[in-house]
């Protein structure tokens, strides 16, 4: 029995031609939309969809925006549908429209796309995309994974200490001990140790506020 539910099973949308599909992938060394969406909405609103290339890539009326939920193969976090407001040299200006907010940071799609163009005609995608899930709540951030398992990136954890996760919050706030940070781009590693009041938590904090912790 085939359990597939596609988008269109739960979202009718009439005027797909008036939309652009944006599928915001991680572009060179900047920060994955993702934990960018998660540590500032308003900031990836603008880098990511008020970014105007060359040719006028959101040329219709809507945006149906995506971000790559890169934890999981082919998956992507639905970000709002957002209207044109207006187009300028090097920048567009959008609203997020009404239209199914309540799904935003908790739908999450399935596509196969790879191509470079990341700013494609809707009605090529809406009838094939497929729900993966729906979260019962708005993506924060990773799910503290256990003290044996944190490998967790400086974005990521920016993400997780901006949206103060209770979960990672209660565990790091009482745990001291030492931690490795690697520089992802010369290789170079360091060792710390955090034996403060509020333990790895408000150490890590510190790094995250200022990009060095005072080292």
């Amino acid at each position: 029995m085939d359990k597939t539910i596609l988008l269109k099973d739960i979202w009718q949308i009439d005027n797909v031609e008036d939309y652009k599909i944006h599928f915001a992938r991680k572009y060179q060394n900047m920060y994955e939309p993702l934990d960018e969406w998660v540590i500032d909405s308003s900031k990836w609103e603008k880098d990511w969809l008020g970014y105007r290339p060359k040719m006028d890539a959101f040329n219709r009326k809507f945006i149906f925006s995506m971000m790559k939920f890169y934890h999981e193969d082919d998956a992507w976090l639905f970000g709002g549908v957002y209207r044109v407001v207006g187009r300028y040299r090097n920048r567009y200006e959008v609203k997020l429209e009404e239209n199914r907010k309540e799904f935003i940071g908790r739908l999450k799609l399935l596509s196969q796309y790879k191509f470079q163009a990341t700013r494609v005609n809707f009605e090529k995608h809406y009838y094939d995309l497929q729900v993966s899930e729906i979260l019962r709540e708005s993506y924060s951030g990773l799910v503290f994974p256990g003290y044996d398992n944190i490998d967790i990136t400086f974005p990521e954890l920016e993400a997780v200490i901006r949206k103060e996760r209770p979960d990672w919050k209660l565990a790091l706030e009482n745990m001291k001990g030492v931690y490795m940070i690697t520089d992802v781009v010369s290789g170079k590693r360091y060792i710390g140790s955090a034996y403060g009041e509020w333990g790895i938590w408000s150490r890590w904090k510190n790094y995250i506020d200022n990009g060095h912790g005072g080292n």
